[in-house]
């Protein structure tokens, strides 16, 4: 591969799927893995996030949110989910705490296209994902400000923005594209706009891809 070479990962994902966290550090893992070897070593990645939502019925008032999932999977079976989802966490870093509220996540995907247009697209993602998962904080308005002013952007601009509906038929628009191209479930990662990984796979095995896509 060429030094001038760059390759693109494209990821369909929702802020409140907890595999969408691990899939991102796994492919973070998989990316550092591919440049520490002296002949990637100036190998570009262009990672892209599109929308999706798990459930686009939630409302927009924050409500508990073990309480959605026992609703979701039963009494029995949503204790377990949690217990496994904080054991897999530990693994990649993440410290998944399942106290707190949850709101609907159309406006934090919303945020994530905001960012995106002011090249703070990765940050972003990253302190939604942490903020939701690990700080018990769902994305009511005032806390989706915060993230942006943490990131660097301007955060009345950022209000003004969220308190309209800029942007809403975009992300829905994206959300139907993608379901129409089989999107099923997330995380969904497309790279080099060829080979499809579906869910939060090993970093060996993204790295197995991006050394296919260089042969």
């Amino acid at each position: 591969m060429t030094a001038t070479q760059t390759i693109k990962i494209d990821v369909v994902s929702d802020t409140v799927c907890p595999w969408c966290f691990v899939g991102k550090r796994r492919m973070e893992k998989a990316i550092a893995s591919y440049k520490s070897k002296p002949e990637h070593k100036d190998v570009k990645f262009e990672v892209n996030w599109f929308p999706y939502q798990l459930d686009s019925t939630l409302p927009k008032t924050p409500i508990n949110k073990m309480d959605m999932y026992m609703r979701k999977f039963g009494a029995a079976r949503a204790p377990l989910i949690r217990d496994r989802m904080v054991e897999v966490g530990k693994e990649d870093g993440i410290a998944f705490s399942y106290g707190g509220e949850i709101v609907n996540t159309m406006d934090s995907h919303r945020l994530i296209a905001y960012a995106t247009a002011r090249g703070k697209q990765n940050e972003i993602v990253d302190e939604l994902f942490t903020n939701y998962f690990e700080k018990e904080r769902a994305f009511t308005i005032p806390t989706l400000v915060e993230i942006a002013v943490k990131v660097g952007l301007d955060g009345k601009e950022a209000e003004e923005y969220l308190k309209s509906d800029q942007g809403v038929q975009d992300i829905k628009n994206k959300i139907e594209n993608a379901r129409r191209q089989g999107v099923q479930g997330v995380p969904n990662i497309t790279i080099g706009d060829k080979y499809v990984l579906s869910g939060a796979q090993e970093p060996s095995t993204i790295e197995e891809v991006f050394n296919r896509i260089a042969a």
